[in-house]
């Protein structure tokens, strides 16, 4: 395959509108928030931007293999609101009735699922935008994978392997140094106590890896 393909964090975006938009129901009563931001966000993909291929990740539910890993994954993290589990299977539709392809795999999270079809898709020549804001994502970016977030400002912004040195300091490869120095608050992943994104980025340009920051 060959042109541009657009992996759209699904569950992200459904979290995000969720929240963004508040007291918005239908003539019934039942809440209409998540799906109208979501469905805000996918036209303006298809609008805007016009991809060769199109694909929406979701989380499916239940355990992940994270949480086999790391028992404390995202232990703090209070479970999702019924008004936007209630949502879920309208945005499901709507997904389908835009003919898009809609992925979720049992045991697998929809992070885990972007980077596989981002590295495949890639490696088979195609050019990948991820369409997300989870910091996580950028160590994909290189040259054939870009992340863009598209609720930010009034077109976007774009994470190119330079955007991603600029904020960690390193480059995408290196992300997860820098992720481990900072830890994640909203994901229940501890850090080293007393570094933030600012100190790591610092350490990471003076050192370049956690394994450099040991040696000296």
């Amino acid at each position: 395959m060959t042109g541009r393909l657009f992996l759209i964090d699904g569950s992200a975006y459904a979290y995000r509108s969720f929240h963004a938009i508040q007291r918005l129901t239908n003539a019934a009563g039942e809440p209409t928030n998540a799906v109208y931001g979501f469905a805000r966000v996918l036209l303006k993909i298809l609008r805007e931007h016009q991809p060769d291929h199109i694909a929406v990740v979701f989380d499916a539910p239940g355990k992940t293999f994270r949480e086999d890993i790391y028992r404390e994954y995202k232990a703090t993290r209070p479970p999702t609101p019924e008004d936007l589990v209630a949502q879920m299977p309208y945005i499901d539709e709507l997904v389908r009735a835009l003919n898009i392809a809609l992925i979720r795999v049992e045991g697998v999270e929809a992070d885990d699922v972007l980077g596989t079809l981002a590295r495949r898709a890639a490696t088979d020549g195609m050019e990948v935008v991820l369409v997300s804001g989870d910091k996580d994502l950028m160590q994909l970016v290189s040259d054939r994978v870009l992340l863009f977030d598209p609720a930010k400002g009034d077109k976007g912004v774009w994470y190119r392997p330079e955007d991603v040195r600029n904020r960690f300091g390193v480059p995408p490869e290196r992300v997860p140094d820098a992720l481990g120095l900072m830890g994640d608050s909203v994901d229940n992943v501890p850090g080293v106590r007393g570094i933030g994104e600012k100190t790591a980025k610092s350490l990471l340009e003076t050192y370049g890896s956690i394994e450099g920051i040991y040696e000296h």
